[in-house]
């Protein structure tokens, strides 16, 4: 993230309010960095079949366990099936937690700005 230029004879409030705007977009670029770097993986319960998907829940990978398709295709379907609503679930759990933490560094952030701009 690049950082906006400030004035040494720049106001205070000015000052801090851009220094405060930086970091509500530093906080979002996060946020967005780690959606598109994470990835979450699961097994099935027989642990044959591993699913790993990303921050933006795409399968990134499908591993089977070797043997695994004489047991057949409906077998075989509901194995994945299984591990990726397990990846799913573990991705949106993950994910849900981060956005709560965002939103409250970016209400903070809003509220500390409101205070700085003279808006509270």
């Amino acid at each position: 993230m690049s950082t906006l230029p400030i004035s040494p004879d720049a106001h205070p409030q000015v000052a801090q309010a851009l220094e405060q705007l930086q970091q509500f977009s530093s906080a979002l670029e996060s946020q967005m960095q780690r959606t598109h770097t994470q990835s979450f993986a699961a097994t099935d319960e027989a642990e044959t079949v591993e699913v790993t998907i990303s921050g933006q829940r795409c399968i990134v990978g499908l591993d089977i366990e070797d043997g695994l398709l004489r047991l057949g295709a409906h077998t075989v379907q509901q194995r994945i099936n299984e591990a990726l609503q397990k990846a799913q679930a573990g991705a949106s759990a993950a994910l849900q937690a981060q956005q709560a933490q965002l939103f409250a560094s970016l209400t903070e952030l809003a509220g500390s700005l409101q205070h700085t701009v003279g808006l509270i």
